[in-house]
């Protein structure tokens, strides 16, 4: 398993990315600190300078994992349950950008918040079925590109769409890519899953990614969540792709990037 870090040149207060500001200068502090990868959370990826990145990354010994899409929602409130059929095609074509810079880095697409809510659960089967026309002309363009898509699974509180493993891999059939894989985080897990070790082992075959952040949603290791038995966990089912941390920058950036890769390097 790789280590990675979550960088963006801005982000909200209360976002859980850990480095913000400049893309490259944040890369090199990333391979300093001993990182293997980075995550790069970006509102419109059109604005990344790619030839840029991947000339750091080169120089620094470090790759891109994954491109986080969550602003698309964030920002300018793009998803694909929106009950404008404009809105939503616009949320596919900003994920059809981001699938086209993972593709140049060799990475994986993120998303998250941009599949959006269920404005009305009475309603339910419209708006997942809303998803599921957004999601397969994702995945169609993805599996063109050779882009891996992962969908991550969010707490209640953020969102009553897809908030577990379960419904998280029911969805995923639903789709029928072998492109589209399960993205965990440990911050939501800790809200909606009764026991994370058994939920990592039911998400095996299907996952392709996951988050780290404790309890707190503060870097591993300052909150109550056993990484140890997580990452002994994910061992377990051979789980060999990157785990990611996306966490609040607490108390500093700088400290929660260190000591949140020092608690769990001595698990690895």
């Amino acid at each position: 398993m790789k280590i990675s870090l979550a960088i963006a040149k801005e982000a909200g207060k209360n976002a859980p990315i850990v480095l913000r500001g400049s893309y490259t200068e944040n890369i090199k502090k990333a391979a300093k600190m001993g990182y293997d990868a980075v995550e790069i959370h970006v509102n419109d990826p059109k604005t990344l300078d790619i030839h840029e990145i991947q000339k750091t990354c080169e120089e620094n010994n470090i790759t891109v994992s994954t491109i986080g899409t969550g602003m698309g929602y964030t920002v300018d409130g793009l998803s694909f349950t929106d009950q404008d059929s404009v809105v939503r095609q616009k949320a596919v074509e900003r994920i059809f950008e981001h699938i086209q810079v993972a593709k140049e880095l060799n990475a994986k697409v993120i998303v998250g918040s941009m599949r959006g809510k269920v404005p009305n659960t009475s309603e339910y089967d419209k708006y997942e079925g809303y998803a599921l026309d957004c999601f397969k002309a994702v995945m169609e363009n993805a599996e063109k590109q050779g882009v891996i898509i992962t969908l991550e699974a969010i707490n209640r509180y953020e969102t009553n769409f897809i908030n577990n493993v379960y419904e998280g891999i029911r969805f995923i059939e639903k789709v029928g890519s072998e492109y589209l894989k399960l993205h965990i985080d440990t911050f939501h897990m800790n809200i909606e899953e009764k026991d994370l070790t058994e939920s990592i082992k039911l998400a095996r075959a299907a996952l392709g990614h996951v988050h780290f952040a404790d309890s707190n949603r503060w870097y591993p290791g300052a909150g109550h969540l056993d990484f140890e038995a997580i990452i002994s966990e994910l061992k377990e089912i051979n789980y060999s792709g990157v785990i990611a941390f996306e966490c609040l920058p607490l108390p500093t950036q700088e400290e929660a990037a260190l000591k949140g890769f020092e608690h769990v390097k001595q698990y690895m």
